[in-house]
Formats: C-alpha cells, sequence, structure tokens
C-alpha cells in the first residue's frame, strides 16, 4: 500500500467510524485500577524460559496487564541507514518488515494470551535514521531526531494490522499507547529551541503530530473503544525550565502547547499559536477538537507520577512538575484545556510507569528497601482514592544491573533502574510483599480503646471471587494475633475494615501463606 493510498484509506475508515459514533469518549473512572507492570528486560529481551517464569511470578502477583515498549527502531530495517529500503518494502506491510524483528513481540502476546494477561504496547520512538532529520545535534540524538510522523504513521498501521487479531493467528492487542515520555529529549528531540529571540516549544508539536498519526492508523486497523484502549501522554512528572533542544520540558507546560492553550487555558492565537502549528484563523480554531480527534477522544491520558526522592504523599513546590501527590494539576489543566475548544471531558488517567530507586543497591539513591514498600503501598491507597485514576504501575520487576563500563565507585555505574521488588540477582525486597497484599493505614495514632482504619488489596484475588484475608497485630512482644477477617468480591480485591488495637504495635494482612509488610501503629 502507498503511503497516498494509506492515507486515503485512514480517512475514509475514520469518516466511517464519525459516521457510526464509535468514537465517543469514554466515561469517567470509579474506584477500580487495573495493575500494570512493566520489565522488557525480562518480558521481552530474555529467553523463552526465563519470560515463562517471569510471567509465572506476575500472575500470582495479581498483575492483570504488561505494558511492552515497542520501538520502532527495533523493528524497522535497515535502522542505522540515512536511505530507505527500497524494492519491496512497503512501511505500511508488517510482512515487509524482518519477520525475525516481530518475534519478541509475537512471543510476548502469545504467552500473555496463555497467562490470562492482557498487553499495553507503547509504540515509541526511537526510529531508524531514515524517517530523521539531519544535523542533529549529537549522534545519540540522532534517532529521536525531527522523526517523520507519516513514517511513524505507516509503522503504527503495520504493528496494528499485525496484533488485530486477523493477521494469521497472532492474538489482538487491544490496548495501545503513543509515545514514551514525549517531555524526555532521551525519546524525542528537539525539546525547545530559541528561533529569532522567541522560545519555540517544538517537542508538543512534534508529538501532536504523532499522536494523530498513530491515531489514525490504529483505528483503521480496528483498534477502536469500547473494545480498544487508545493512550496519550505518558508524560514523565518533571523537567526543566531553561531552553534546550536537549533540555527536557516539565509537563504542564508540555501539555498546554500540545492542547494549544495559553497559560490561563485561552485557545492560542497569533505568532503564538504560530510557532506550536496551531490554528491560526477562526475557521480553523472551530474544528480544531474535530482535527485532532486523538487529543479528545483518547481512551485515557497516561502518566509517570514518579518522585523518586520523596514519599508519593509530598507535594512538589514546583507548580509545573506532576508527581503523584499532585496529579490534580494534570486532571484540572486537561479539562480546562479541553473546555478551551468548547469539550466537556474528565477524560480519565493512566498511571502506567511507577516506582522508586533503593539503596541499597544504589548508595546514590536515598530511599531504603523498607521504605520503597510502604511508599508503594501508599501511592496504590492515593490512587485508589482517586476516582479519575484508572490503573497502578509497577517498573521493574528486578532491578537492572549496573553500568559495566564504568567503576563500581563512579555514579554512571549505578545510573539505570534500581525500582525492582527483587535485587537484581533474584532476592525479594520488601516491596514484593507489599506488591502482592497492600496495606495502608491512613491515620496510625488512635487513643486507648480506640480504632484504626486498615485499607488493603488482595492483589491476585480471583477475578471477583470471595476472597478471605486476617487483619493481625504484634506487640512489642509476642506473635502476631488476629483482630479481625475481611472477604472481598470486588475484581482488584480491595477492602477496608476498622480495628481496635490492643496497643502500639504492628498491623499486617495474612491470606494464606502469603503476609503483607507490616505498618506501625500507635496508641496515645
Amino acid at each position: 500500500m502507498s503511503s497516498l493510498q494509506l492515507r486515503r484509506a485512514l480517512l475514509g475508515a475514520l469518516a466511517a467510524l464519525c459516521t457510526l459514533g464509535v468514537l465517543a469518549p469514554a466515561a469517567s473512572a470509579d474506584h477500580t485500577q487495573t495493575s500494570i507492570f512493566q520489565d522488557d528486560q525480562y518480558l521481552l529481551y530474555a529467553s523463552p524460559a526465563k519470560i515463562q517464569r517471569t510471567l509465572v511470578t506476575l500472575k500470582n502477583l495479581g498483575v492483570q496487564e504488561l505494558r511492552i515498549t515497542m520501538k520502532w527502531s527495533a523493528i524497522a530495517p535497515s535502522p542505522f541507514s540515512r536511505t530507505q529500503p527500497g524494492g519491496y518494502f512497503f512501511p505500511a506491510n508488517p510482512s515487509s518488515y524482518p519477520q525475525g524483528n516481530w518475534k519478541p513481540y509475537d512471543r510476548i502476546v502469545e504467552l500473555a494470551a496463555k497467562y490470562g494477561l492482557h498487553v499495553l504496547f507503547t509504540v515509541t520512538g526511537p526510529g531508524p535514521l531514515w524517517a530523521t532529520a539531519n544535523h542533529p545535534p549529537s549522534a545519540v540524538a540522532a534517532n529521536h531526531w525531527y522523526l517523520n510522523p507519516t513514517a511513524f504513521q505507516e509503522f503504527v498501521y503495520a504493528a496494528g494490522l499485525r496484533y488485530s487479531g486477523r493477521y494469521f493467528n497472532i492474538p489482538a492487542v487491544t490496548a495501545w499507547s503513543v509515545w514514551n515520555e514525549p517531555d524526555q529529549p532521551g525519546w524525542l528531540a528537539p525539546q525547545t529551541l530559541r528561533v529569532k529571540g522567541q522560545v519555540v516549544a517544538v517537542a508538543p508539536q512534534l508529538y501532536r503530530d504523532y499522536v494523530d498519526a498513530a491515531w489514525s492508523a490504529l483505528v483503521a486497523t480496528g483498534h477502536i473503544e469500547p473494545s480498544n484502549t487508545i493512550l496519550i501522554g505518558e508524560l514523565a512528572p518533571e523537567g526543566d525550565s531553561t531552553v534546550g533542544n536537549y533540555t527536557p520540558m516539565t509537563p504542564m507546560p508540555f501539555m498546554r502547547d500540545l492542547y494549544c492553550v495559553s497559560g490561563s487555558y485561552q485557545p492560542l492565537t497569533g505568532t503564538a499559536a504560530k510557532a506550536l502549528g496551531c490554528p491560526t484563523t477562526a475557521a480553523a480554531q472551530g474544528t480544531f477538537a474535530q482535527d485532532n480527534p486523538a487529543l479528545f477522544q483518547a481512551t485515557g491520558f497516561a502518566h509517570h507520577p514518579y518522585y523518586f526522592y520523596k514519599a508519593p504523599s509530598y507535594s512538589s513546590p514546583n507548580p509545573n512538575w506532576v508527581p503523584i501527590a499532585n496529579i490534580g494539576r494534570l486532571e484540572r489543566g486537561l479539562d480546562s484545556a479541553m473546555a478551551a475548544w468548547g469539550v466537556n471531558r474528565h477524560i480519565p488517567i493512566y498511571y502506567t510507569e511507577y516506582g522508586y530507586q533503593t539503596k541499597p543497591p544504589d548508595p546514590y539513591q536515598v530511599v531504603t528497601p523498607a521504605q520503597q514498600a510502604a511508599y508503594l503501598n501508599e501511592a496504590d491507597y492515593m490512587a485508589y482514592r482517586n476516582p479519575r485514576v484508572v490503573s497502578v504501575s509497577q517498573f521493574e520487576l528486578y532491578d537492572s544491573p549496573p553500568n559495566p563500563l564504568y567503576k563500581r565507585s563512579q555514579f554512571d555505574y549505578w545510573d539505570t533502574f534500581q525500582t525492582g521488588l527483587l535485587f537484581v540477582h533474584g532476592k525479594p525486597k520488601p516491596a514484593l510483599a507489599a506488591y502482592r497484599l497492600p496495606i495502608w493505614i491512613p491515620g496510625s495514632r488512635f487513643g486507648p480503646g480506640g480504632t484504626v482504619s486498615v485499607w488493603g488489596q488482595i492483589r491476585p484475588a480471583d477475578g471477583g471471587a470471595a476472597t478471605t484475608a486476617e487483619v493481625q497485630w504484634r506487640g512489642a512482644t509476642g506473635g502476631f494475633r488476629t483482630l479481625t477477617k475481611v472477604t472481598t468480591a470486588n475484581v482488584e480485591g480491595y477492602f477496608s475494615a476498622h480495628v481496635r488495637p490492643p496497643g502500639t504495635g504492628t498491623i499486617r494482612l495474612l491470606w494464606g501463606s502469603y503476609a503483607s509488610r507490616s505498618a506501625t501503629v500507635t496508641q496515645t
């Protein structure tokens, strides 16, 4: 299929879908959160036997969905060439790609189906050099420097077709997101430039093009609501306010530029609109929402609400950062951005990447393994309390190995992700038990004879079947004793209970042979 034929097919499919009314926005979320897990090293690049062992572990932990990064450069032919392959290479046809390049993705889709897990593909750069602009600032930036939106559209069309459920015997993938952390220069560049004295945010307008391209390709290959999920965003929570083609943008200005609104959430006009590739005429402004359906009709907005050195409840003083405690900034901003273009919608929020790096193993971190366990549980509780949030996520099962190119005493040796529930050689951290059985006590102090509220989750609960666990207490001496039994019958395994501790001590959950971490309660 030629590029012209592809564009015509996409436009025709979109027109038909709009006529049928299948692109209606999704409803707001309730108190349910899908448990998403990501560890590409052990789910995509490991041996089949190791991948299956990982899947067994994740299934037993109660994981429901696997987030898999589908890098364009990993599948494209001749990714290091400046010349697009000719001959019989048709970039919208999955059969035109080296079939071995699809194999890791085919395998995880097939194995996930075997274990009853869903797959979320994040289609993203870097891309092949033949789809990038010339004159990148460095060799590092070359494969994600001004990537071509039309070429990306053709790649996503090929991926969408391959995993449509209609391509040979490959199972369908029904959850997709577009680009990983487009507000970070390691994934998309340039970020910002200074042109004739004016600051121009390039990354948001590039990302707008990629979102439109991926949306049209996925819809044209049958990935439509309500049976499919398409997410946009995937933003990192922090950034820098300075200008630079390789300086990360902060998420709030990035989001406003993406939606072509000012700091006061009014539609951009004049030179400000032109600089961001936004509509500059009244007619174009009137059709902006219609012309950019992905921005306004996507299933949800994905976010990575990290704050590596602080507890989840810590609020960032920077109004442009969005860690988990400040997710309201993003929610209100998205609502206002949509309202600026006449769309009344509260788009659901998906947490698709999250975690805490620990010391040990990384001596440059500040969060201990015990704190990691508690912080993950607090984050789960905060997500549960927010009816707008529909997923929680853990990034990595195993810590990433250190970088062997550096000495152990050097910072760069440890400059990898140490967010696993297991140390690199498989020894469990306290976070492993905490992930399986989250527990959080919102108010841990109580008077004599008083009660405390216990929130928890039996994450591996069997699809809504009645599941029972014990809430236990232990004082300074002696063993644990059961205060009450809790039964949950919801898919996620949530429960809440009020218990009367005999005094200062610790409270945990016991489910079969599995125990949660212990949370401290104090009698005052």
